[in-house]
């Protein structure tokens, strides 16, 4: 008991460090790149950025504490980190890991609220999308608990599913976990109608950039919408990440159908955008390359030749040799 209160007396009930105030608005598409970069800017006005653990002291089945900075203004509570097949709450009874590194079912998982307290729950049930053959294939397996997670514990939205994604998107910054617990910040590179993929963020220090290993599959990528911590992928591969991308229309389609069919009593909830699409930008023409010149005949087509009449001769074109040194 001691332990648990020195633990929990380490975790301040006042916040030292921002992210700046929630949108006031429903922000456009094409304004989450930007409003990502500036909650970022402004914890690294307030914080070293470089001290990236998400824990200073992790217990998976007693209380543990958060580390203090940046990481600790993400709530990251919402994730199970006692397994290296993390698992990522969607709604307070269904959590999503990779189905290519899966949990099994009767596994006990464990969740720390934000003071630290241990919430522990089992898996009862699972859909693989990866197997499924009759909607859009997808690395993700969505599981049911045995009993819905408390309101302490964070649940994460997703994007509402729509078409401009693809040009959006690119070069959002995006929160990457992995297996030791860590928050790196890379930034988008693609977003198809399937997947997502990331590359290395120039805009923030060397060591806030990982190349994903084997053991990182599963682990969650957020970004950050007015400030919120928003799930947009779950780790497939390696390098900068990729994996599933949960708001393309027919993966966020297939994740609603799962939840519905494991309990219906639930639903994924997403953040609000502006319902305007934004206009994918026009493609660059490719320049056309000039038809080669027929050559032209001695005689014009018109001209027929007299008899006994000589041939006019093309005049040869000499090549200039190359002067010596």
């Amino acid at each position: 008991m001691a332990m648990a209160a020195l633990l929990t007396s380490c975790n301040p009930q006042s916040e030292q460090v921002s992210i700046g105030t929630p949108a006031a608005r429903a922000l456009k598409t094409t304004e989450l790149a930007a409003d990502g970069k500036d909650r970022l800017n402004i914890l690294a006005a307030q914080t070293d950025l470089t001290n990236n653990a998400i824990f200073a002291n992790y217990r998976p089945k007693t209380v543990s504490q958060w580390n203090e900075g940046w990481t600790r203004r993400i709530d990251f509570s919402g994730v199970s980190w006692s397994h290296r097949q993390a698992g990522t709450v969607i709604t307070p009874r269904h959590l999503v890991f990779a189905a290519h590194f899966p949990i099994k079912t009767g596994t006990t998982l464990t969740f720390h609220d934000r003071t630290g307290k241990v919430h522990s729950r089992k898996l009862i049930k699972n859909i693989s999308l990866r197997k499924k053959s009759n909607t859009v294939r997808s690395d993700i397996t969505i599981a049911l608990l045995d009993e819905p997670l408390p309101p302490s514990i964070k649940t994460y939205r997703l994007l509402p599913p729509r078409e401009d994604y693809g040009h959006t998107l690119l070069d959002c910054p995006v929160i990457v976990t992995e297996q030791g617990r860590r928050a790196f910040i890379h930034k988008v590179y693609r977003a198809s109608n399937k997947t997502i993929s990331f590359k290395k963020n120039e805009d923030f220090p060397e060591s806030l950039y990982k190349n994903l290993i084997r053991g990182d599959s599963g682990n969650p990528s957020f970004l950050l919408v007015g400030g919120e911590p928003v799930l947009i992928e779950t780790h497939t591969g390696g390098g900068p990440g990729s994996g599933p991308f949960y708001s393309a229309p027919l993966v966020f389609k297939a994740l609603e159908e799962a939840v519905a069919k494991l309990d219906p009593n639930y639903k994924i909830k997403t953040v609000p955008l502006d319902p305007q699409l934004a206009p994918a930008p026009p493609k660059k023409e490719k320049p056309t390359v000039p038809s080669r010149p027929t050559r032209p005949s001695s005689l014009p087509p018109t001209t027929k030749e007299q008899p006994n009449s000589p041939k006019k001769r093309t005049p040869r074109v000499r090549r200039v040799p190359p002067v010596s040194e």
